[in-house]
């Protein structure tokens, strides 16, 4: 079985996950009312099943999907319109089954309780948030698109968890309180120093970087890892409100273990990372 969101066309109807059988052809088109389309979606990999002959059959525009798509793959944007119920998988795995939708996405869609909308100029690496905060995520997506038209030379846009303001302070004193970490000056460690990564992928690519400064802070849902040392790579580990682990990463991306570390620290209880047995 696999979990996949589902997405009304009536906006009266929440959209919702269900558990379908990857194989069972005639569940997806029970969903969709009809044969089925399929359009990638990016940011996270995933993939969208929508009615192939609804605008023939003339099915009302679904909005919240084609809001979706439009942030999630560009190409789209303005060209096309999604009508029709429709439903988002994950990537097919090594078999070219379809997988379940990916984590990120449905956190973000159920789970999130602010939004914060980033830009990609395609000049620089670095995404760049606006400074609007939004508490559903419909309207954080609406206002992602139109951002991103009305922007100079923005190309891509995202709709990202914005950090919890508790956690915030939680990982700042857990910071400060360490003697390495409260010495930096250069920059300085404050509030702000927390940089957001939306992916394990991204996270990876942001560590993997090196040569980071004491203080450099970057984090991945509930999970934050703090620079101890400058230009090196010692981090500080924090989850579940606890700082219990000092951690050297690079190795663990060089030999291609990164994702799963990641992966067992945020399946890990308290009490396991508290006896590091995580």
């Amino acid at each position: 079985m696999i979990t996949v969101i589902v997405i009304p066309v009536d906006p009266g109807q929440p959209i919702r996950l269900q558990q379908l059988e990857p194989s069972d052809v005639d569940a997806y088109q029970q969903i969709v009312g009809g044969n089925l389309q399929i359009v990638g979606l990016d940011r996270p990999s995933a993939a969208m099943y929508l009615n192939e002959e609804g605008k023939l059959n003339r099915m009302r525009v679904n909005h919240r999907a084609t809001t979706l798509m439009w942030v999630h793959n560009s190409a789209f944007r303005n060209r096309d319109v999604i009508v029709g119920p429709a439903l988002i998988v994950g990537p097919p795995n090594r078999h070219g089954n379809d997988t379940s939708a990916p984590e990120d996405l449905t956190d973000l869609l159920f789970n999130t309780k602010r939004y914060r909308v980033q830009l990609w100029t395609g000049s620089d690496p670095r995404w760049v948030s606006d400074a609007e905060v939004f508490i559903d995520w419909q309207e954080a997506y609406r206002y992602a698109l139109q951002l991103v038209e009305t922007r100079e030379a923005a190309q891509e846009v995202r709709v990202v968890p914005e950090l919890d303001n508790e956690l915030r302070e939680q990982w700042f004193k857990l910071g400060v309180e360490n003697p390495w970490i409260s010495s930096a000056d250069d920059p300085p460690f404050t509030e702000h120093s927390f940089v957001g990564c939306y992916s394990i992928e991204e996270l990876e690519e942001r560590i993997g970087h090196g040569n980071w400064s004491i203080g450099t802070a970057f984090y991945y849902r509930d999970l934050c890892f703090i620079n101890q040392v400058d230009g090196g790579d010692e981090w500080l580990t924090i989850r579940h409100g606890i700082a219990f682990e000092s951690m050297t990463l690079e190795p663990s991306i060089e030999e291609g273990k990164f994702a799963r570390l990641i992966h067992r620290l945020l399946t890990a209880t308290k009490a396991q990372c508290q006896a590091l047995t995580y």
